[in-house]
């Protein structure tokens, strides 16, 4: 009995230091909570085998079990727009999007003009997004909110365009990519961009390290901006229709293929990972 309690502290031990690790908003501090969570669980299966280190592992795989059979069960049903419409928007509520007014704040501290909302729905995820322009580094930086149901997360992404067609976007968006870009669409994740101009400065290196100077970039008319981002929402999507990513189920949708359930997923394990 005493031992059975020693090792039930052992265990609480290691999930409380991990919930405190997670609670810090420093990412190496995080990274050690998630590993103490793995801890936790391996010293679970541990216990609960009798000492055996194959029950251990068995828990721990447990975590990274759970996004697959997400990604079959739900993702695989889900049916998505081939063509989404990106049209004007009011923004959402200060409750729903309370960082809005303080990210359109540094935006525009930063040398960006607002030029509108704009938004659309794909699937069960509501987007909204407000659009900036700096006309002198010829910049397109958005403020962006999606939302599916109580669950919502806002970010931030500042992009280029060449006048050879590339695109560069620099964004702290938190999750892995769901789909493959196209070889035009260069993404530079930055997750823990401090402030909008600390994202900003990492974007202007990200082009400086592709050897794409301010001349080389095309002027965005403002007016379009909402159009140019329908346009590269279709060129991602054509491109992976053509990769087997996904696959058109009719009726203008498609849905991911088995292929494309293995690319979820490894690209879920990378975010583990990394986080």
């Amino acid at each position: 009995m005493e031992n059975t309690l020693q090792q039930i502290l052992y265990v609480a031990s290691a999930v409380v230091f991990a919930v405190a690790c997670r609670s810090f908003d420093h990412r190496f501090i995080q990274k050690l909570g998630w590993f103490a969570l793995l801890g936790a669980s391996y010293l679970a299966g541990y216990f609960l085998t009798g000492g055996q280190h194959l029950g251990g592992l068995v828990c721990v795989s447990f975590w990274f079990m759970l996004p697959w059979l997400e990604i079959i069960f739900r993702v695989r049903r889900l049916r998505f727009p081939i063509k989404s419409e990106i049209k004007h928007r009011f923004p959402p509520s200060r409750e729903v999007f309370p960082e809005l007014g303080d990210l359109s704040g540094e935006a525009e501290d930063a040398g960006f003009t607002e030029v509108g909302d704009t938004g659309w729905q794909w699937s069960q995820t509501d987007h909204f997004m407000r659009l900036f322009y700096h006309a002198e580094k010829r910049i397109q930086a958005s403020v962006a909110l999606a939302q599916q149901g109580d669950f919502g997360f806002s970010y931030v992404s500042l992009t280029s365009r060449t006048k050879d067609g590339i695109t560069c976007t620099t964004t702290n968006y938190p999750f892995a990519a769901t789909m493959k870009h196209s070889p035009k669409q260069q993404l530079n994740r930055y997750t823990h961009a401090a402030s909008f101009e600390d994202l900003l400065e990492r974007h202007e290196d990200f082009l400086r390290s592709q050897g794409i100077t301010t001349e080389e970039l095309a002027l965005q008319d403002t007016e379009y901006l909402h159009a140019y981002i329908e346009r590269d929402m279709s060129a991602q999507i054509d491109h992976n229709i053509t990769a087997g990513v996904i696959e058109p189920t009719g009726n203008g949708e498609f849905r991911y293929s088995w292929r494309g359930c293995l690319f979820l997923y490894w690209q879920v394990v990378k975010d583990m990972l990394r986080v």
